[in-house]
């Protein structure tokens, strides 16, 4: 099973590159969320696909059902340290729908948290990922571009001692991503940019 700590440090992970102040391990996110048996599929949407499925995620990880799943704009906007003002960028910039999909590995310390957002167009895409990257935090890593535009950074895990948190903020076409992963002692970027390539080239061969 994996453990009340994990779950928090999972959901902890959105609040943190958000930006978001006084995250509880409390949360209602972190209720008890059974180990995921072989073959179970994330619930059912648009956008399940723009996540890492069950089976692609690295080895040992499983997915947080009670933490997963469709956002609607206030949802999303509840993870920034200012919801009310993250609503309105997010409406300007025309959102339409988004998803959260949230792993963990209980025998270990790995954690994943993926946001992907649909925008009505590109340009409100890019100027939703433009504010975000502009207000992200952590030391900027040189990794290879994903979609069109990317940003990737390296922080401290939170809630997890030693541990390193690397962040991937992406966007192809109306399409935005946030991928966080997070892992003790170090977070292995490379093992963000694989994933997040996944999605962007499914992305591509969608349209």
């Amino acid at each position: 099973m994996i453990s009340r700590a994990q779950k928090a440090t999972a959901v902890v992970v959105l609040a943190a590159v958000y930006g978001l102040a006084g995250c509880s391990a409390d949360a209602p996110a972190t209720s008890a969320d059974p180990q995921a048996p072989p073959g179970i599929s994330l619930p059912a949407d648009p956008l399940t696909p723009l996540v890492p499925a069950p089976g692609e995620v690295p080895a040992g990880m499983v997915p947080l059902l009670t933490s997963t799943g469709k956002r609607d704009v206030a949802a999303v906007a509840a993870y920034s340290a200012d919801p009310a003002a993250a609503v309105r960028a997010l409406s300007a910039h025309g959102f339409q729908s988004a998803y959260v999909a949230q792993y963990a590995d209980p025998n270990g310390a790995q954690v994943l948290s993926v946001v992907v957002t649909r925008f009505a167009d590109a340009a409100g895409a890019e100027a939703d990922l433009t504010g975000d990257m502009s207000a992200s935090a952590g030391e900027r890593l040189e990794l290879a571009q994903l979609g069109e535009v990317s940003q990737a950074r390296r922080q401290a895990l939170p809630e997890a001692s030693g541990g390193e948190l690397v962040t991937l903020r992406f966007r192809q076409g109306r399409t935005t991503w946030l991928l966080a992963y997070g892992d003790q002692p170090r977070a292995d970027p490379q093992v963000a940019v694989a994933l997040g390539r996944l999605l962007v080239d499914r992305a591509e061969a969608a349209t």
